[in-house]
């Protein structure tokens, strides 16, 4: 046996030893050490790479190589690059090399973006070697993936769904090795020795081997800066240090495919073993199919099973992610995995029968070194390894070897000859009983690795709902029309009864109980929604042309704006019962929805030139710093761009040629799957969701993308708390009539319960609190009008009719009812509340056919 064999050989056996008890005590294990070498691309000078490769690999030494798979332009490099080429040949010619994906910004990412990148890089990586992928099966030796250090690092759970185990922070700064153990089963480690070899001489052993573990680092970037001869004789220095220290027992240099050994870490890989079916008509294969099943029961080896080809392309399961044990599958009466066809796996089109509820597609690849992890469908990809025919142990052995999780299908004729079954028996029962592997129904495994959290469930639960949200709205009878025309009239009196007859504007609340009081200024959110709300009475037929007319012709005085700081702007507020009158701050949000209401107004009446002209006064381009549209408060520009608002506002401006930025615009460039995660997490770091401004966009400007999608979140969540409790949720902005006054009430998507939550103006805490949530929860009046208009739906129409029997008063409609005790806020209401019911009529209306 070489020296070198003999050591690795020794090390291995001493790894697995326990760490603690008698056997340790014996003597001082040497330390562990992964000799890397990172920063690797392809700008890189491959002769220096080559140098301190052939310096470990000559003296039979691991060495792993932490590679960036993607181009500048963030292409995969092809197996035919100079890169490629040259660790292609020594995967191919020599042992000892590793390579290891590199994602820099891989824990800084959310658990599906670590998820979708993990799959990414392991794809581009064995594209580039595909080769030695082809030669080798080399996918077994990519376990371990390295990204850069960084401060608060999220946790790595996404990395296993790729099949990945190890991953290794790579530090800028030598640092104490720091290993973390996931509850999935990944190790990621931080720190390790930074070694230049510039600085290297041989005069003396690297240091830093207190530890039980290290990782030797060692920049490719920093080598191609030194002088090729001199730094042949630091890395023939380097190496041969390294091996004396490994002669003298002082340390074990090991691969990083063998850092989940060490037996602190506990290490199992998965095995998922799924027993096909025999033909109803082979006896004997059915015989067999129940002995050996029995058998698994009664191992206590868990096992999945089904009709179907393993090797037909197309074929797949469906896993419920919302099933978390064999009880609730069996409560909810019906299985928790079930076999699927893929139509198109690309764009995720499933053909089925049954509804498939919030869940995941799991797929396979055509053979056992397909690419593994999230695709960009949001489907789970495993490599597939089927075995039939005779050789059953054999064929097992093969497909499981190694450390790597391995999903088996077996085949009827693989078990159909009794002595071969009993030995696939022994087999199994071996490993069940061993320490390294444990064996998971496939469904379970899958929900193990899949990307999990908050966010996740709702992406999959929206899913699940969506085939429920594109029913075509069945047409209006007169019964319907009439009624929503009474709607309508009732909304209608508000402006009839509280339009100041000097300035035309409407207060902006309304407490007509005894002793109550008008809210007389008005905000430029508010008047957007007066002017819409007069185009919807116009188009209803409630008011006349000449009466709308002289009504906008009242309002545009009023917001001409005015000038501070060498800004004209739209004014934060006006009075409602004094013309001209107001404060001198700006509220970009409150801008947008004027704006969008002004465009309305240019596109659906005679006012256009002096529209042009009144928006042209305004300077908004000072108020876009950096793309993003900002408020002016006391003078100080604040930027509004972290608000759900920002989006329907950046919509509005762009409309009068002033470019602005929006926080939900995250579609380009990434499928479909990706872009909907990517704007749920935006959303999410905005605040809670509610019906606006998603609803308005539809009805004033056309609804976009992104809009559309969360609006069918929105949709879904309160419909599935319907379902689950009873209540008719429906939430958004708006007045109660009691403190703090005004509420924005929303679905907070990162909760990991449903929970509906409230925010105040001033953002008081302790209207925050379960307990005021559970007493003050409202239904939104025009947000059950705004769903009535946009949503076709049962659950859109239960809850109009019910603000219909509930908020109808003298004065217009009542802004909220709260759910508990079904009070409606009688005696109070307000000016957006009955334009925006106004609006939504009108858009159901002519939308009716």
């Amino acid at each position: 046996m070489k020296r070198r064999s003999f050591l690795k050989s020794a090390a291995a056996g001493l790894a697995l030893l326990p760490g603690k008890g008698a056997a340790s005590t014996l003597w001082q294990l040497p330390a562990q050490a992964f000799p890397v070498v990172t920063n690797i691309t392809e700008d890189v000078s491959i002769p220096h790479l080559i140098t301190v490769i052939d310096a470990f690999l000559d003296r039979n030494m691991p060495l792993a190589c932490i590679v960036n798979p993607f181009d500048k332009h963030g292409r995969p490099y092809p197996a035919q690059s100079k890169l490629a080429q040259v660790l292609n040949g020594y995967m191919l010619g020599r042992n000892g090399l590793d390579v290891v994906p590199y994602v820099p910004e891989l824990s800084s990412l959310s658990e599906h973006f670590q998820a979708r990148a993990a799959h990414e890089a392991r794809s581009a990586l064995q594209t580039m070697l595909q080769p030695a992928v082809s030669a080798r099966n080399t996918r077994r030796l990519m376990q371990t993936i390295a990204c850069a250090d960084q401060d608060a690092p999220a946790a790595p759970r996404g990395v296993r769904s790729a099949g990945f185990l190890n991953l290794l922070s790579v530090p800028a700064q030598p640092a104490p090795v720091r290993s973390e153990t996931w509850e999935n089963g990944v190790v990621r480690l931080f720190g390790g020795t930074v070694q230049s070899l510039a600085e290297f001489h041989g005069d003396a052993a690297p240091a830093g081997f207190s530890a039980s573990q290290n990782i030797l680092y060692l920049s490719a970037q920093d080598i191609s800066g030194i002088d090729l001869n001199q730094l042949e004789t630091a890395a023939e220095g380097y190496a041969s240090a390294l091996s004396k220290q490994e002669l003298d027992g002082d340390v074990s240099l090991l691969p990083v495919t063998d850092i989940q050994l060490r037996d602190s870490y506990g290490f199992k890989r998965v095995v998922c073993l799924h027993v096909l079916q025999p033909q109803a008509d082979d006896r004997d294969q059915a015989s067999a199919y129940s002995a050996f099943t029995e058998f698994l029961k009664a191992a206590g080896i868990p096992y999945s099973t089904g009709a179907g080809d393993a090797e037909r392309a197309g074929s797949g399961f469906w896993v419920r992610t919302d099933f978390q044990n064999e009880d609730a599958k069996a409560d909810a009466g019906q299985p928790g995995m079930f076999p699927i066809d893929i139509e198109d796996p690309a764009a995720a089109k499933i053909r089925t029968a049954r509804p498939l509820g919030p869940g995941i597609g799991v797929t396979f690849s055509a053979d056992a070194v397909g690419h593994q992890g999230v695709g960009r469908a949001g489907f789970l990809q495993f490599p597939r390894h089927v075995v039939s025919g005779s050789g059953v142990v054999e064929a097992f052995q093969s497909a499981t070897s190694g450390t790597e999780d391995a999903v088996v299908f077996l085949k009827p004729d693989a078990i159909a000859f009794p002595p071969e079954r009993r030995a696939l028996e022994g087999l199994l029962q071996d490993m069940a009983a061993g320490e390294g592997t444990q064996f998971l129904r496939l469904e379970a495994f899958a929900r193990t690795v899949v990307p999990a959290g908050p966010l996740p469930a709702r992406y999959r639960k929206t899913a699940a709902t969506a085939p429920e949200l594109i029913k075509t709205r069945p047409r209006l009878g007169d019964a319907g029309r009439e009624e929503l025309l009474e709607d309508a009239r009732v909304a209608w009196r508000y402006f009839e009864k509280f339009t100041d007859p000097g300035t035309g504007l409407c207060p902006a609340t309304v407490d007509f109980a005894p002793g109550g009081r008008y809210h007389e200024a008005v905000t430029m959110w508010d008047v957007g929604s007066h002017i819409n709300g007069l185009l919807a009475a116009r188009q209803i037929g409630l008011i006349s042309q000449e009466g709308f007319a002289a009504a906008i012709r009242k309002i545009l005085p009023n917001i001409a704006g005015r000038t501070s700081q060498g800004r004209h702007l739209p004014q934060g507020w006006i009075r409602t019962d004094r013309r001209k009158w107001g404060n001198k701050n700006f509220d970009g949000s409150d801008a947008g929805r004027l704006l969008a209401a002004l465009d309305n107004l240019r596109r659906h009446s005679g006012f256009g030139e002096q529209l042009e002209a009144l928006v042209g006064s305004w300077d908004l381009q000072q108020v876009i710093i950096d793309g993003e549209i900002h408020s002016v408060t006391d003078g100080e520009l604040k930027t509004s761009y972290v608000s759900h608002s920002a989006h329907y506002s950046a919509l509005a401006f762009r409309r009068w040629g002033v470019s602005a930025k929006s926080p939900y615009e995250v579609f380009a460039n990434r499928s479909e799957a990706d872009g909907q995660m990517a704007l749920l997490e935006a959303a999410a770091r905005i605040g809670p969701i509610g019906a606006e401004p998603l609803l308005l966009e539809a009805m004033e400007l056309g609804m976009s993308q992104e809009s559309a999608y969360l609006a069918d979140v929105l949709f879904a969540a309160q419909l599935e708390d319907f379902r689950e409790t009873g209540r008719l949720i429906c939430v958004s902005e708006g007045p109660i009539d009691k403190a703090p006054w005004f509420l924005y009430q929303g679905l907070q998507l990162d909760a990991q319960e449903r929970t509906w939550a409230f925010d105040t103006v001033g953002q008081e805490p302790e209207y925050r609190t379960p307990e005021f949530r559970a007493e003050n929860l409202a239904l939104s009046s025009k947000a059950a009008f705004l769903w009535s208009a946009y949503q076709p739906h049962d659950y859109s129409e239960k809850l109009v009719s019910f603000t219909r029997s509930i908020a109808r008063t003298k004065n217009g409609f009542a802004s909220s009812i709260y759910l508990k005790t079904g009070r409606p806020t009688e005696a109070y209401t307000d000016l957006n509340t009955n334009g925006v019911i106004l609006q939504a009529i009108a858009h159901r209306l002519a939308g009716s056919g």
